[in-house]
Formats: structure tokens, sequence, C-alpha cells
């Protein structure tokens, strides 16, 4: 996470405007692996920071990134959407947060029925998906099939609808960011000639984005659904 990129500034904004994090604030991070979220929330916004990671060696990163950020904060090995194993968390936090995580539930509603567990009344959830319906979507179908088909695609309306029957309060809903072509994956492709148009294409568009949105200071670099990296929603409790 870098604040001098746009992209992370927008979804900085995202947390400041809407899920009112501050000193104090106890954040719970689902599916927190290597995320860099955790120690800026706790270093720049001097929140009390919580992450739960059911992969053992993704956690180990996670407790390495706050360590490197001279931060302290907890790093649970368990499954966030497992409220039974998590009895000792509900009803503890502010804001619960994923980034990335939703698209690969099976059952959404229920996944974001659990998270809803983990808050205080008046607690707000925030999640981010990437946009697989814009143009990141089709450089990844570019990238690899596989690794797209691995994802439930959503739309700003589909996303607003999952919250909505898990029982939260829509607060703010919609696209994030300006196009990154550094988002997508090849590791499934098969044959190195895909592989190599795969890079090409991220570098050469990825590459026409960042000297846009420097040369306009961010300006004339739009929030769209053809355009940004990914989607988000707020909702409260």
């Amino acid at each position: 996470m870098n604040p001098a990129r746009l992209r992370d500034r927008r979804l900085i904004s995202i947390f400041d405007r809407h899920a009112h994090v501050g000193p104090g604030r106890r954040v719970l991070e689902a599916g927190c692996g290597d995320s860099p979220w955790l120690p800026f929330l706790a270093r720049d916004r001097r929140c009390v920071v919580t992450g739960l990671e059911i992969d053992a060696d993704a956690a180990r990163l996670a407790e390495a990134n706050l360590a490197g950020a001279r931060v302290r904060g907890e790093i649970l090995v368990r499954d966030a959407f497992d409220v039974g194993t998590n009895e000792d968390l509900l009803g503890r936090f502010d804001l619960v947060y994923s980034m990335g995580v939703v698209e690969h539930l099976a059952n959404p509603v229920d996944g974001l029925h659990a998270l809803a567990r983990y808050l205080r009344p008046g607690g707000r959830v925030l999640t981010t998906v990437p946009n697989l319906k814009g143009w990141n979507g089709m450089i990844q179908y570019l990238g690899s099939v596989d690794e797209l088909e691995m994802h439930e695609i959503y739309d700003v309306p589909r996303l607003a609808w999952i919250h909505d029957c898990a029982g939260f309060e829509m607060l703010a809903c919609g696209y994030v960011g300006f196009f990154d072509g550094h988002l997508s994956s090849s590791s499934g492709a098969k044959g190195g000639v895909r592989r190599r148009l795969h890079r090409f294409v991220c570098d050469a568009t990825g590459g026409a984005a960042e000297i846009w949105a420097r040369a306009t200071a961010g300006r004339l670099a739009p929030e769209t659904s053809m355009l940004s990296p990914y989607l988000f929603y707020v909702g409260a409790v």
C-alpha cells in the first residue's frame, strides 16, 4: 500500500469518509493474508487492529507486516466466516472489512451475515471486490480464463444486493480507483506466448494510465465501470 499511488489514495478516502477510522477504533480484517492495510490503519489512523486469516503462512506474513511497521496488532489463524470458532470476537468491532475475499465465497450472503456478528451496534462493514466487468476483466481473460473463473463477478447493483440480503443498511457503494494494468494474473495461462502478450498489454496500458494520472494530478482519472479496478460497499448494522 502506497499513499503516493492514486489507487491507494482513493481507497484510503473510502476508509476515512465512510468507515470512520480513527484513534481507538477497533478494526477487524477478514482474510488479512499479507494485507498492508492493517499496518496502515494501526500506524496512520491509530486504530486497534485484528486480522483473521485461515492460512498459517499468510498469517505469518500479516504479522511480519505489522512488525515491519512497528505497530501492534492481533493476527489469529482462524476462518473469519466460522463464527462458532470466533465467539470471543463477537460484538467487539467498530469496523469489519474484507478486500478481495467476498468474490471467492460460494454463499456470500451467509459470509456477510457472519461478518456482521463481529460488529458492535452501529458498526460498519467495508467490502471491496475486483471489477472484472471492465478493462481489468478483459486483461484477466487474456492472462488466464481459469484465474478469471475463480472469481464471482460483481457489478454495483449485485454487490449492494448481497449486502442488503445480509441485513446491512447501505451508506455508500460504487467504483473506486483508476485503471491499473498490473492487477491481473497469467499464472494459469497455457503457453508462453499468451503470458508474454498478457505482460505486454499490462505494461503498456498500465504505464499509459499511470502517466495520464500523474499528468492530470488525478483530476482526469475517473472512477467508472470500465476503468476502475475495484468496487466497494460500506454499510451499517
